[in-house]
């Protein structure tokens, strides 16, 4: 199964992502839930890259079942909608093929103050 954790601040704005695992819809090449997850999750974290002025850190498994994005010093508005547009297609997937492949779950991060 595939685990979506968004991180949200106190208010609910996204403030980056952590999908992993495997949907086992299908065999390995041909399942269409990983495929549509991964397509959402790195044209998200590559239009925050190449969209905005924002600093992100990530990482990634080489055998795709790993991706990390976050905002060190924040998500900015053009970020925190991206992200927005990837929650819906998750969401959207998660509704179509159903829990047993996709959990999208919240996890409220605070920000660190200096």
């Amino acid at each position: 199964m595939i685990t979506a954790t968004i991180f949200q601040d106190p208010s609910g704005n996204p403030e980056g992502f952590r999908i992993s695992g495997h949907a086992d819809y299908a065999q390995e090449g041909s399942d269409i839930v990983c495929a549509a997850v991964s397509a959402l999750a790195m044209t998200t974290a590559n239009a925050v890259e190449k969209l905005t002025d924002d600093a992100v850190v990530g990482e990634a498994a080489d055998d795709g079942g790993y991706l990390l994005l976050q905002f060190p010093e924040g998500a900015g508005r053009d970020s925190q909608l991206l992200m927005r547009a990837m929650m819906v297609g998750l969401t959207d997937i998660g509704k179509k093929y159903g829990s047993r492949y996709i959990q999208i779950r919240t996890e409220e991060v605070r920000k660190c103050s200096s």
